[in-house]
């Protein structure tokens, strides 16, 4: 099954950080005001949410060092690398008929459902910098953070808007607080990928209760 880890973890951090809690002692969980939030975009680039991947190609930043034409396409630029990931629902695994036809002069507004991807999670990977640094330089785009799950300079910082969900991961390094991950997600296209994941391991289980009784 085409489902990366890593984005399965992102999209279960992100909806812990909508529902915020008091922490416990020595770190922070809670919503920060932000007074001057600039729109997100749906999209990373001129890349954007639910766009297939063949469609994304040529929108992707760097120069492509590895695709499986399905569900993933990792660039890089520099220092700079970065892993465009696509919500694939394997038609192998659902039994669903993908339509790689043209539709009739007729269907004509029907859209085009291809055998791939749709883009929802970009992560941008780079060498440890200043925590505050690479903070004020999001901050210059997008305002103040609206939540922040923070303990012993680990954790994660997070710009929350109606489609996407920007995370800051935060490294402890010789005690002081550093990062070298930022994170963008769709949470619509997330919270489809967790229902598919949910509903393709019921169905792995129902198949095995069969085997065992035949």
């Amino acid at each position: 099954m085409r489902i990366l880890i890593p984005i399965l973890l992102t999209a279960l951090i992100c909806s812990s950080l909508y529902s915020q809690e008091p922490a416990g002692a020595g770190g922070t969980d809670q919503p920060v005001q932000n007074n001057n939030a600039i729109v997100i975009p749906a999209g990373y680039g001129e890349a954007q949410w639910g766009a297939y991947l063949t469609d994304t190609r040529d929108k992707i930043a760097g120069r492509i060092i590895f695709t499986d034409d399905k569900s993933v396409i990792k660039s890089r630029d520099g220092d700079l690398e970065y892993h465009y990931g696509f919500f694939y629902r394997d038609p192998l695994i659902t039994g669903e008929k993908i339509e790689t036809e043209t539709a009739p002069e007729t269907e004509a507004d029907t859209p085009e459902i291809k055998d791939e991807g749709r883009l929802f999670y970009v992560s941008l990977q780079f060498p440890y910098l200043n925590k505050d640094l690479v903070y004020n330089k999001i901050k210059e785009k997008y305002g103040d953070h609206s939540s922040e799950d923070i303990r012993n300079n680990q954790g994660a910082m997070a710009w929350n808007s109606e489609k996407t969900i920007i995370l800051m991961w935060i490294d402890q390094y010789e005690d002081k607080p550093y990062c070298r991950r930022i994170v963008y997600v769709n949470k619509e296209i997330a919270s489809q990928l967790n229902e598919y994941h949910h509903s393709i391991f019921h169905k792995r289980e129902i198949d095995l209760i069969r085997q065992l009784n035949p």
